[in-house]
């Protein structure tokens, strides 16, 4: 079982690595291989578990990220055919031009959708409020939910958005940072912040602040939208299947993303719990959710200009024949 907050934990849960991904694969005759990029192997245990990956008649080659950045990166570097991400990096990736679009999106099920990002601090820091953040050093992985809902909370509390400062860390390094004093607070997201509220006493700030709809997305390239559609609408059949098989055993999805992943169990039945999204087309409030994260990190000078996000979706992908 590898270690839940090593950087190999992170990286290689399951798959093949990051940098193999980035280095790209050669390809072999025979049946289409689509090589997914996946997040701490949360998409492949989830399938496996649920017996999604039964009688494929193409190959899958999955590609483990930590983050949803540097996965975006094999994505550009078309090391890969599709990947998972949220939508607060997707809006970075839409930044850099990329030959790719999302071809679902994922939203929460119930009312209102949770909050899956949130600033973390130590048990013992004085700081309670976002005001208490002013000035301060805040980890956080650039362009990642963690760094969106700490802008949203500045805003929100009517502070300027350069009010904190942002160390770019890994999620591994930023637990490490924090827990030595090299940070003040941890812009995170799940299921990194449950691991640290349960597992290592870190306390999540109240922010009085929901994010906007908490949407993510399945994101191909051009080149695999263009040649391995039947095998990329496949796959979204299969996942949409298996996250309501998710929705509807909880206990069973937690039991064996924890064995495949290293992340505790208790860890694994919050995550199960909380973050029961199902996979749906995308429509025009998914696309307003990401255009207003685009304004809000123009906003905040993360981006050097403001961007248009409308060329970044496939919104037809699920729907057609």
């Amino acid at each position: 079982m590898l270690h839940p907050l090593s950087r190999r934990g992170l990286l290689q849960t399951g798959g093949i690595s990051a940098a193999a991904a980035l280095a790209g694969c050669k390809k072999s005759p025979g049946p289409v291989t689509l090589t997914l990029g996946d997040q701490k192997g949360g998409m492949q245990s989830l399938l496996a578990r649920s017996g999604q990956l039964a009688n494929l008649d193409y190959k899958i080659v999955w590609a483990q990220f930590g983050a949803a950045a540097p996965l975006f990166e094999a994505l550009n570097a078309n090391a890969v055919d599709a990947g998972i991400g949220g939508d607060a990096p997707f809006v970075f990736f839409l930044a850099s031009a990329p030959a790719a679009q999302a071809i679902a999106a994922l939203t929460f099920r119930g009312t209102p959708s949770p909050n899956i990002g949130g600033i973390l601090v130590r048990p013992d820091s004085p700081i309670s409020t976002i005001q208490d953040l002013a000035g301060k050093r805040v980890a956080v992985v650039r362009g990642s939910t963690g760094q969106y809902v700490t802008l949203a909370a500045l805003k929100t509390a009517g502070m300027k958005l350069d009010a904190v400062n942002f160390t770019i860390l890994d999620p591994s390094d930023s637990l490490s940072t924090l827990l030595s004093g090299g940070v003040d607070a941890w812009g995170s997201w799940e299921p990194y912040m449950s691991l640290g509220e349960l597992h290592y006493g870190l306390r999540r700030l109240d922010l009085n602040v929901r994010q906007l709809d908490g949407v993510g997305f399945i994101v191909a390239t051009s080149t695999a939208i263009a040649n391995k559609q039947a095998a990329l609408r496949d796959f979204l059949g299969r996942f949409g299947q298996a996250r309501a098989w998710a929705a509807a055993n909880p206990d069973l999805f937690a039991a064996g993303f924890s064995k495949d992943t290293g992340l505790p169990l208790d860890v694994a039945q919050r995550y199960a719990v909380e973050m029961n999204y199902q996979l749906v087309p995308i429509d025009q409030g998914a696309i307003a959710t990401v255009q207003a994260l685009a304004d809000l990190y123009a906003e905040a000078k993360l981006l050097p200009q403001p961007l248009n996000v409308s060329g970044g979706f496939d919104d037809g992908f699920l729907t057609e024949s």
